[in-house]
């Protein structure tokens, strides 16, 4: 039976939507990459399953009602490009890592609707092996008014330092979990049994 490789790139969107890593192991492979992990949390820029854990774990800290429409897939062997609009509503702080820096954006509560392209390739078991992704980054910052910073946010972000909660937020990053849940075969790197 050949897998639905399509359908294996929709359940890596649902991970992200819910936060469910249940059955991670079964569509991310242990060689998995992520080449647009670079500013995010460390145990996110690793190899396999947990690195994706780690991935959804971040986006869902600083993101709510999470919502990906992919609007057009396209299969050509063991490649999946499919593009989508993410929307979401900023509602924790969004981190990110360049270098040394790490910036946090303090919750504006607005909502965002932005345009990705991602592209995934699989291994012969049908499991996510290297991911990367083309994403409108300025649209998102924009439409969250942290580029250029609204005076709220600025507020926002000078209210967040004095208090300790940038601090806190950079801390969380840091050790944003990459394990896997117990019990689901994933914690091994081995897609659970049927």
């Amino acid at each position: 039976m050949e897998t639905d490789l399509a359908a294996q790139g929709r359940r890596a969107y649902r991970a992200v939507e819910t936060g469910d890593l249940g059955d991670v192991a079964e569509y991310i492979a242990p060689a998995w990459v992520n080449r647009e992990a670079a500013a995010e949390p460390p145990t996110a820029r690793g190899r396999g399953p947990a690195a994706f854990a780690a991935t959804v774990r971040w986006l869902q800290t600083g993101l709510s009602d999470i919502s990906i429409h992919e609007r057009e897939v396209v299969v050509a062997g063991s490649t999946v490009v499919s593009a989508a609009t993410l929307s979401a509503r900023h509602t924790g702080p969004i981190v990110l890592q360049a270098g040394d820096k790490i910036r946090v954006a303090p919750p504006t509560g607005r909502r965002f609707a932005v345009e990705h392209v991602h592209w995934t390739e699989f291994d012969a078991e049908g499991r996510a092996v290297r991911h990367f992704a083309r994403r409108d980054d300025l649209g998102q910052v924009t439409q969250l008014g942290l580029l250029p910073p609204t005076p709220g946010q600025l507020l926002r972000t000078v209210r967040w330092a004095l208090t300790g909660r940038s601090a806190a937020a950079r801390r969380v990053f840091l050790t944003t979990p990459g394990t896997l849940p117990v019990g689901t075969g994933a914690a091994a790197g081995h897609p659970r049994s049927t």
